[in-house]
C-alpha cells in the first residue's frame, strides 16, 4: 500500500497527472487499471474519475504492493557563464530578458535561459528549490521564443501560478504579446494593419509559409492573425509594432516574408542582411489582464524592454545594425 499527501505545490492538478509523474516507469494502462479495480482512494473514498482535481491535504491511497515510485533525479542547475537579466520579479512570477542567439532550453547548456533561471532561483532559496523538485515542479519557460529573437519570457515560480499562466498564454485577452521588428521592404509592398490567413510548414525547406487563402492541398494548416503598426521608415527599412492574436511558430517571420518584407537579418526568410547570430525581432512587451486569483494583482500591468523603441529608431536613422 502506498500513501501520498497532496502539498500546496501540487494543488489543482488532476489525479492522473499526479500519478503519472510518480510512476513514470509504470505502463499507463496499468495506472488506469488501478482506477477500474478500485485500488485508488482519495480521502478514504474510491476514486474512479481520472480527472479528479486534487486539493491541498488530500490523502491518496493506492492498494497495490507491486507498484514502485519512480526515483526523482534532483540534479541541481549548472552554473551559467552569463548573468541573468530580470525585468520583473515577485513571489509568483519572473520576467526575464532572453538575448539574441540564446536557446530557451538546451540539454547540458549552462547558458540556456531555463538553466539560468533555475540557477538564479536555487541561489536565492536552495531549500525551497529542492523541495519544489521533490514535488515534481521545476521552473521552465511558459512560451516559445526563437533562438535568434531577443525578448521577454515568462516564468512561474510555483505550481498554482504556472497553471494559471499556462492556460492564459494563448489568450490575448489575458496576456497580450507585442513585438518590435525592423523589416526590409524590398519591393515597397503595402502591409495591412490587420493580417489574417493560414500558416503551414514547408517540410522540404524547413520553414513556415503564410498565405491569405486556406491551402487546398494541406491538412496541417493553422489559422493565424496579428495587427501591425508602422512606427518609422528609413529607405527600405521599416520599424513595426506587432501585436499577436495567435502564437504560431515563426508567425511574424513568415507573414512579413509573404509581403516581401523579411525581418532584417532573417536569411531563412529572405533577408539580404546577414547579422550572423541575430535577427531584428524583439518580444518587446507583455500586458496582463483578466487573470484570476492569486494573480489578479497583475491585471492592467504592462512590462516592456526599457527605451527599446527609441533605441531602434535612433539606430535605424544612423544605419547602425550591431548595437541592439
Amino acid at each position: 500500500m502506498l500513501n501520498f499527501l497532496v502539498s500546496s505545490e501540487e494543488d489543482d492538478q488532476t489525479i492522473i497527472s499526479f500519478l503519472k509523474r510518480r510512476f513514470k516507469n509504470t505502463p499507463i494502462s496499468l495506472i488506469y487499471k488501478l482506477f477500474r479495480t478500485k485500488k485508488i482512494q482519495v480521502n478514504q473514498q474510491n476514486c474512479r474519475y481520472y480527472h479528479y482535481r486534487l486539493k491541498e491535504n488530500d490523502q491518496i491511497t493506492i492498494k497495490d504492493k507491486w507498484l514502485k515510485v519512480s526515483t526523482k533525479q534532483n540534479s541541481l542547475p549548472l552554473r551559467p557563464d552569463l548573468n541573468i537579466n530580470i525585468v520583473y520579479e515577485d513571489q509568483n512570477i519572473l520576467l526575464v530578458l532572453k538575448e539574441h542567439n540564446q536557446e530557451i532550453y538546451k540539454k547540458n547548456d549552462p547558458n540556456c535561459l531555463d538553466n539560468q533561471v533555475q540557477h538564479y532561483l536555487y541561489q536565492q532559496k536552495p531549500e525551497k528549490y529542492q523541495r519544489q523538485l521533490q514535488n515534481f515542479f521545476a521552473p521552465v519557460a511558459l512560451h516559445r521564443l526563437d533562438k535568434l529573437t531577443k525578448g521577454l519570457v515568462i516564468y512561474a515560480k510555483n505550481a498554482s501560478s504556472k497553471k494559471i499562466l499556462y492556460n492564459s498564454i494563448s489568450d490575448k485577452n489575458k496576456i497580450t504579446k507585442t513585438y518590435l521588428v525592423i523589416c526590409e521592404n524590398q519591393q515597397q509592398t503595402f502591409i495591412p494593419s490587420f493580417i489574417q490567413g493560414w500558416i503551414t510548414k514547408n517540410e522540404d525547406q524547413k520553414k513556415m509559409e503564410f498565405d491569405l487563402q486556406k491551402p487546398t492541398n494541406s491538412s496541417t494548416e493553422k489559422h493565424c492573425s496579428l495587427t501591425a503598426q508602422k512606427l518609422f521608415q528609413q529607405s527600405i527599412y521599416q520599424l513595426y509594432k506587432i501585436t499577436l492574436d495567435t502564437g504560431r511558430k515563426h508567425q511574424i517571420r513568415a507573414i512579413l516574408a509573404f509581403f516581401s518584407s523579411p525581418v532584417v537579418g532573417d536569411k531563412k526568410y529572405g533577408s539580404k542582411k546577414d547579422l550572423k547570430n541575430k535577427i531584428l525581432l524583439f518580444a518587446y512587451q507583455l500586458e496582463f489582464n483578466n487573470l484570476p486569483q492569486p494573480l489578479a494583482y497583475l491585471n492592467k500591468k504592462r512590462f516592456s524592454i526599457d527605451k527599446l523603441e527609441k533605441h531602434l529608431i535612433s539606430n535605424l536613422s544612423s544605419g547602425k545594425w550591431t548595437s541592439f
